[in-house]
């Protein structure tokens, strides 16, 4: 019977087609897929109904097999009916006759959901924003908020309001810098290592382990938990917003609904008419709604929703998830908030040319800007060393300013909502960028570097009681330490800190940061020594011929799995990096590229085989416009930083 519940299942999700499709090869009358992610095979010879037994070894797997592929012929080594189990999916599905038959493992059966213990007594309802390719380029962060560049006058008064009263973190840095693996790593308290989340298509509870994520924890401890707009990566990358786990509201998960319309690339197809940038009039807004519009607009609904709850006497804490869209690209925006920004206030970057010295694999071509419609036209190659042209970066850096305080309105709409409600005094609030963005600096654009103008992006808490005055931090931090700072702050729930390495796979619910509730007390005292961040590249060779097919955001539209998780092949090249103040009273960004995942470094890093350093010092050269690796009489220092780099960080306070 076991047998054939499998198979049932499995034959429903198959596809048959008479030929192979076009994106497969064909053998000799065999379908191959394009991409297989084999980890095992088996003979299914001896069975009744070989298919169905596939099937069943791969629902079987405890979770490993995602999909798996049955030769039912004799070919290439394999023997007739041999099983091949797949650890990730294969978009596609093969021909159900004659030669191969494939599918999908089917669900597990539902589990009971766990009742949630009540909420502690005392807790702090959540307003939780996250706002996508944010650079720290804020009022709160001071007059020159990001060293090394310029920057125009910044109208940002609701965020700069929100910063008042909260503990800003002036050297917060991400894990990785591009948007599913430093959302999945903040919203699991755990680093890329751990997540294994190296690219826009994984889901770290298939590639990782199943951890507890903010909102599930959260919704656990008996709050109600609502999510709408970008939280986690949308789509295969987090099972479709974690509506498996995270969120109270399940059933439905808020997306704007002109969010596609807003955001192509080509211009037959959007209104941004396929362009990087567009100044979105009054006539055209009436009829399109911006989608970061749209998202405040129902952020406002739910806060008037969860008024009339709890005034019919639903007592129990939210954690209300708001996520924006932009500074994203395209750098669409209402034509009102280019006004704050005449033509006139916006400079080039003051140095378009890579640093010196730098290792080609530290650099990005920048594709996901060149495959806007009007950047195409440009013809531009990306490669170090060239820049586009004066008017387009200046147009560019404006658009993105545009945007920043377009949301910046948003938030302002939500924080009036919030401050109108029963909630305005007993609400931790938190906002933070997913990642940084290079806008021309070194001729650089976007995010996917370990460069400083990636890796650093703002965080801000308020906690009631404990940061009405504001307070500002020049102490390092990270996103991994937001998850334990809003358990500490809005339950009084301190999380457990995972063990060192490898071993904090095996445990659901723990931390890879540190709280920041220390730093709400005293801004002054260090809850760390150092700042970790790391990027991945396609593998790396020595030699002078630069292999420019790497990593980076995937621009077909097509996400695929990253060679840092393959089974087969060279795997990949990562970059690990970190921010720290040496004994000379300086600080440094230390980098190493190093093999990822090749023969013998299953997941890991081969440290002997480095292809590429760099040491930039930001006491005299913020905008890390030279690279120090090479230079003479820094053996010292190289060697001391490697040795920090290698060991890794220490988790928790």
């Amino acid at each position: 019977m076991r047998v054939f519940y499998f198979a049932v299942l499995c034959m429903t999700i198959s596809m048959a087609f008479d030929t192979c499709p076009s994106t497969w090869s064909h053998n000799d009358g065999k379908c191959l897929w394009p991409k297989q992610h084999s980890y095992a095979h088996h003979s299914v010879a001896q069975a009744s109904d070989p298919t169905a037994a596939c099937c069943a070894l791969c629902a079987g797997s405890d979770g490993k097999c995602v999909s798996w592929l049955l030769f039912k012929d004799k070919k290439d080594g394999f023997p007739a009916n041999t099983c091949i189990l797949n650890n990730a999916t294969v978009r596609g599905n093969a021909p159900s006759s004659p030669i191969c038959v494939s599918g999908e493992a089917p669900p597990p059966p539902p589990q009971p959901t766990p009742r949630p213990s009540p909420a502690p007594a005392g807790a702090l309802n959540v307003l939780f924003f996250a706002v996508d390719d944010l650079r720290p380029e804020l009022n709160a962060f001071g007059p020159d908020p990001i060293p090394g560049t310029v920057s125009p006058p910044l109208h940002t008064p609701h965020i700069d309001a929100l910063a008042s009263k909260s503990l800003v973190l002036k050297k917060n840095y991400v894990q990785q810098a591009v948007c599913s693996p430093t959302r999945q790593s903040l919203l699991t308290g755990r680093r890329p290592d751990r997540t294994r989340v190296y690219d826009l298509y994984s889901n770290f509870r298939t590639v990782g382990a199943n951890y507890t994520t903010i909102p599930e924890h959260f919704m656990r401890s008996g709050y109600k938990t609502i999510g709408m707009g970008k939280i986690f990566h949308p789509g295969h990358a987090s099972g479709g917003d974690d509506t498996c786990c995270s969120w109270s509201n399940r059933s439905f998960y808020y997306h704007a609904p002109n969010l596609k319309l807003w955001s192509g690339k080509d211009a037959a197809s959007s209104a941004n008419d396929g362009k990087a940038w567009m100044a979105v009039s009054p006539k055209v807004e009436a009829a399109h709604p911006l989608p970061d519009n749209q998202t405040a607009h129902h952020a406002i609904s739910t806060i008037e929703q969860l008024t009339t709850e709890y005034q019919a006497g639903d007592k129990r804490p939210f954690f209300l998830a708001v996520g924006f869209h932009k500074p994203h690209l395209p750098f669409v925006a209402s034509e009102e908030f280019f006004e704050y920004y005449p033509a006139s206030a916006i400079n080039l970057p003051p140095n378009q040319y890579p640093p010196s010295g730098m290792p080609h694999v530290a650099w990005s071509s920048y594709g996901e800007l060149r495959a806007y419609a009007d950047q195409a036209k440009l013809n531009a190659t990306g490669n170090p060393g060239s820049k586009l042209p004066e008017d387009d970066v200046l147009a560019l850096r404006r658009a993105y300013y545009a945007a920043v305080t377009q949301t910046d309105a948003m938030l302002g709409k939500v924080m009036a909502a919030l401050e109108a409600s029963p909630f305005k005094d007993n609400t931790v609030i938190s906002f933070w960028g997913d990642h940084g963005w290079q806008l021309g600096e070194h001729g650089e654009w976007c995010k996917h570097t370990n460069f400083e103008y990636a890796a650093r992006a703002p965080m801000m808490v308020h906690v009631p009681g404990l940061t009405d005055n504001g307070a500002v931090t020049d102490q390092y931090s990270e996103h991994v330490d937001l998850f334990p700072t809003l358990s500490e702050a809005a339950m009084g729930v301190k999380m457990p800190v995972c063990p060192q390495g490898d071993d904090s796979f095996k445990v659901a619910l723990c931390t890879e940061g540190s709280s920041l509730v220390p730093l709400m007390k005293d801004p002054k005292t260090a809850i760390k020594q150092a700042a970790f961040s790391q990027y991945p590249r396609g593998y790396q060779s020595k030699d002078a011929n630069f292999n420019a097919a790497y990593y980076e955001e995937d621009v077909s539209g097509t996400a695929s799995t990253s060679p840092c998780i393959e089974s087969t092949g060279k795997g990949c090249t990562m970059g690990y990096t970190l921010v720290t103040r040496a004994s000379d009273g300086c600080e440094y960004r230390y980098t190493e590229w190093a093999d990822f995942n090749t023969e013998g470094f299953a997941y890991r890093v081969n440290w002997e085989r480095n292809v590429g350093s760099e040491l930039y010092n930001h006491t005299a050269d913020p905008g890390e416009n030279v690279n120090l690796a090479g230079k003479a009489g820094l053996s010292d220092l190289k060697a001391s930083l490697s040795k920090m780099l290698r060991a890794g960080p220490k988790f928790g306070n």
